[in-house]
Formats: structure tokens, C-alpha cells, sequence
């Protein structure tokens, strides 16, 4: 565990080197700089375990050829860390050779193997690392007795003295249980070395962003931090295999980071939604009061709205699953023209949306003949228009296909007119059945008194003699008065004995060959 009075001495330190520039003792006059610039140093790397977003804040004034000094610095410091998992690695095969061998002294040489390898590679790890870190104090001009660390945790299996495998020991299992043992203490280090591997390579990612918007090219660099990063199980050994992933559950940079990370993704997703549903109620209500638009406007304008605060906040909750949008959103605007093209019946669509809306030929719950289609309007996007006809049938319309098409808005106006028409034989009074069918006008609640009912005789047709009948409702009582008064019409004809006329014709038939014989 570092000494926290220290880091936040240096990282203080670090971020005036930020803004106020280098210390005097390392500074230079300005013409000489000029004809002579330094050879730079990587300096983020005196603390490898800089907080992110300090990381992020001192990367930001670096110019392209800094971040690649500070870039190939952070890559050997994370490249090391691999090395030495792929050690531990190895050690763990050799202590399973240890165990699986048929005498002492093989067993006693796979350990020692075992031993070496993974000494070998720490020892030069941690060589990279004084390095890295040394040369950044020693350009910072910090004491490096300053940086004081507490023992760190040994992450070395048995770095001094002999093995346990290699003792004298003339007991048989001695071999098997230091195998044993070893074994245990490299699966642990494993979760610890991939841990401080994932910090790493958060950090070099961090520099890599900022020396790639700078120009730089990171291909390589990512391409290896992407190669190394995850975690390698190994399923022909079944406590390795257990340990791995009981280890990366625990682990501060594996199962624990990822279940944050996920509840942060979740979290961010529910405040967007109420945010969203707030926002909507907010534009409904300033279009209700403010603007006098359609249903139809106002539905479609306040989902639009929702749709587009959920797109940002699933952006934004991506962000917290450490997913990148930047290629995301890059590779969306390559293919917009693309996708253009091959939408362009979807455009029209959207263009005839918006003229419906602008124009506003209909509204929700508007009974309209359009598009070949005769329904009640239940909503509107700007792609197509969904009508609910009276057997209950749910039909989407593009609207290319009403924009371009007459529309009939059948409800639009409160009031209709009812049109009827009754035929009666020639042998029956006219007049009388035009009385009769007032008197049915007259007695029903639903006729408007104004305007005033129509009937009249109108047209002396081949069967029967046509009385129009036109009276006027409100639109919503329309079906039922046509329906009404129709009935009580048949049936006041028929008590006064006026009849309804089967069409008729006369054929006449001529017989020619009789005619024939009559004139001889």
C-alpha cells in the first residue's frame, strides 16, 4: 500500500509541472532551447498508478512527439507486466509437471524451472520499471528516497533460498507438496499481475487517445494492449481453471470493475428514462398552451424528443461499460450518404410527414378515407400513419401514399348531412309519403332543426317516383340517424300502405313468322 501524503505530494507536483511548465533546475533559456532543444522524458509514469483523470488532464497540453515518448513508456511498463503474467503462467505448467512426475529429482527440476523463469522475468520487470519511473523523478528533479512505498506484496514464488523441491529431504511427498504449494501462490499472483496489467492498460489507452487525436498512429499500440488484455483460462486444468475465475470475480480490476461498471450502465439507463418522460410531459405541455398544434404534432414531436434522450443516455451508459462511440458515431456518419441512397422511398415517407403535420388535413380519432384506407387516425410517425378501421382491422398507410392521394376527412366538421333517398310506386300519393317522412324528421331527437330537413320529390325514375331526404346531425350521431330514420320509415310506409317497388320491366316479344303466315 503507497504512502497517500506521498502520491498526493507528487500528483501535485505533477499537475503544476502541467500548467506552470518544468522547474527551474531542468529549464532553459528560450534561444537556446530553440537551437538546441532537450531530449524529451516521459514523465506520467512517476506514478504508475496516477489516478485517470489526472492522467487525462496532463496528457492534454503534451504535442504529438511527447505522447509518443510518454506512449512508448506506458507500453513498456504494461508489455512487462505481460511478460511476467506469461512467467507465472508457465510456472504454473511446470509446478503441474512437478506433480504429475514419476520420480523426486524430475519433480525437483520442474520447480526449480518453475523458480527460475518466473524470478528472471520479475527481476527484469521491475528493472523496466526503476528505469521507467527513475527517469521521470530524475527529470522532474524529485528526490527519489521521496517516493516512498510500503513493502509491496511479493508476487515471486520463493525468489530466495531453494524450493521446496529442492530440499534434501529424503520424504517422498516433499516435491508434490511444494509443487503444490507453489502452485497456489502463482494462481493467486495471476489475479494480482492481471489486475496491475488492466491499470496499465487503462492508463496507455488514456495517452493513446490523446496521441491519436493529435495524429499520432496508435494501431500497434492498441492492437498489443488488445492482444494481452482479458484473462486466459486453462481448461485442461481444473483448479487453475477455478482459480482464474474466482479470481477475476474478486478482483478490483475484473468482476467487481465489470459489476460497477454494469450498475452504472443500468443506473444511467432508469435516470434517462424518467428524464426522458419528464422531458415529454414538459413539451406536451408547452404545446398545449403555448402552440396550437394537431394531436398528431404533438405526439410525434414529444416521442421524438423521448427517443432522442434515451439515444444519449444509452450513449452516455455505453461510456460506463468503457465501450468507445467514437467509432460508432464516425462510422455512422461515413455511411449516412449510403444509407440515404438506399432509403430513399423511406425519405419521401418522412417528407410527406412532415407536409401532413404542417398542413394538418387530419388529427387523432379523425374518421378519414385515405390511401385506399376508410378509418379512425390512432397515430403518426413521420414514416407512415396508422389507421383503426370499423371492423376493427389496424393499418399502417405510408405517407407517400396519403400525401399524394386525395384525403377525405370525414369527421372533420362538427355537423353532416344525411343523405337518403326512398322510392315508391307510381300508383301511390307522393305527397303523402313526402308528409310521412317528415313527421319521421320531426320525431327524431337526433335531427338538427337548423339547417333544415330536405324532402322532396326529385327524379320520376323507371320503377318508382324518388323522394330525397336530407336531413342534418351531428357528426358523431350520423350513423344513427341514417339508421333510424331508414327503419321508421319502412315501417310508417307500410302502416299507410305505401309500397316500396320491385324494379320492373315490360318485354315485349314479336313473332315474325306468324306475322308472316297471317298476311298470305
Amino acid at each position: 500500500m503507497r504512502n497517500e501524503s506521498v502520491i498526493t505530494r507528487h500528483l501535485l507536483l505533477l499537475i503544476a509541472l502541467v500548467l506552470g511548465g518544468f522547474p527551474s533546475a531542468v529549464a532553459q533559456e528560450t534561444n537556446e532551447a530553440d537551437a538546441n532543444p532537450p531530449e524529451y522524458t516521459a514523465y506520467t509514469t512517476i506514478h504508475p498508478e496516477i489516478p485517470l483523470d489526472q492522467l487525462k488532464i496532463m496528457v492534454k497540453p503534451l504535442t504529438k512527439a511527447e505522447l509518443q515518448v510518454e506512449s512508448d513508456a506506458w507500453f513498456k511498463l504494461l508489455r512487462g507486466k505481460a511478460r511476467e503474467i506469461a512467467a507465472v503462467r508457465m510456472g504454473v505448467k511446470k509446478a503441474n509437471e512437478a506433480l504429475s512426475a514419476d520420480d523426486e529429482e524430475a519433480a525437483k527440476n520442474s520447480l526449480e524451472v518453475a523458480e527460475s523463469i518466473t524470478k528472471a522475468v520479475s527481476d527484469s520487470t521491475k528493472a523496466d520499471e526503476e528505469e521507467v519511473t527513475g527517469a521521470a523523478q530524475q527529470k522532474l528533479g524529485v528526490d527519489a528516497d521521496a517516493v516512498e512505498n510500503q513493502p509491496e506484496e511479493d508476487t515471486e514464488v520463493k525468489a530466495d533460498g531453494e524450493p521446496a523441491a529442492a530440499s534434501d529431504s529424503d520424504d517422498p511427498t516433499t516435491a508434490a507438496e511444494s509443487a503444490t504449494e507453489m502452485k497456489d501462490e502463482m494462481l493467486s499472483s495471476v489475479t494480482e499481475l492481471q489486475d496491475a496489467r488492466t491499470a496499465l492498460s487503462d492508463r496507455l489507452n488514456i495517452v493513446l487517445n490523446s496521441l491519436e487525436a493529435k495524429g499520432g498512429d496508435v494501431e500497434e499500440y492498441r492492437t498489443y494492449s488488445t492482444e494481452v488484455s482479458g484473462i486466459e483460462l486453462d481448461t485442461s486444468d481444473a483448479a487453475a481453471a477455478w482459480s482464474g475465475i474466482v479470481g477475476w470475480v474478486n478482483s478490483k480490476e475484473g468482476g467487481r470493475r465489470m459489476a460497477w461498471n454494469l450498475g452504472k450502465f443500468f443506473l444511467i439507463l432508469l435516470i434517462t428514462y424518467f428524464i426522458a418522460r419528464l422531458v415529454a410531459r414538459i413539451v406536451n405541455w408547452l404545446l398545449e398552451r403555448k402552440l396550437k398544434l394537431s394531436q398528431l404534432a404533438e405526439r410525434l414531436i414529444a416521442s421524438t424528443i423521448t427517443n432522442v434522450v434515451m439515444l444519449i443516455g444509452f450513449a452516455i451508459a455505453l461510456t460506463a461499460l468503457e465501450v468507445d462511440i467514437t467509432p460508432v458515431l464516425a462510422a455512422i456518419g461515413a455511411t449516412g450518404l449510403v444509407v440515404g441512397l438506399a432509403l430513399q422511398g423511406t425519405l419521401s415517407n418522412f417528407a410527406s410527414g412532415l407536409m401532413i403535420l404542417i398542413n394538418r388535413p387530419f388529427d387523432v380519432g379523425n374518421v378519414v378515407n385515405a390511401g385506399g384506407v376508410t378509418g379512425t387516425i390512432d397515430q403518426m410517425n413521420l414514416v407512415s400513419t396508422t389507421f383503426r378501421t370499423f371492423d376493427n382491422q389496424t393499418i399502417h398507410v405510408p405517407n407517400n401514399e396519403i400525401w399524394n392521394n386525395v384525403i377525405t376527412n370525414i369527421t372533420a366538421n362538427p355537423t353532416r348531412r344525411v343523405d337518403m333517398e326512398f322510392g315508391i310506386g307510381y300508383d301511390d300519393d307522393f305527397e303523402q309519403a313526402e308528409k310521412v317522412i317528415q313527421e319521421v324528421l320531426a320525431a327524431n331527437e337526433l335531427v338538427l332543426r337548423d339547417p333544415e330537413p330536405v324532402v322532396v320529390t326529385h327524379a320520376l325514375a323507371d320503377s318508382s317516383v324518388n323522394i330525397v331526404c336530407r336531413p342534418w346531425a351531428k357528426t358523431s350521431d350520423w350513423w344513427q340517424v341514417k339508421t333510424e330514420v331508414t327503419r321508421e320509415v319502412k315501417r310508417r310506409f307500410d302502416q299507410a300502405g305505401i309500397s316500396f317497388p320491385y324494379p320492373q320491366q315490360d318485354v315485349h316479344v314479336h313473332n315474325s313468322n306468324a306475322s308472316a303466315n297471317g298476311s298470305v
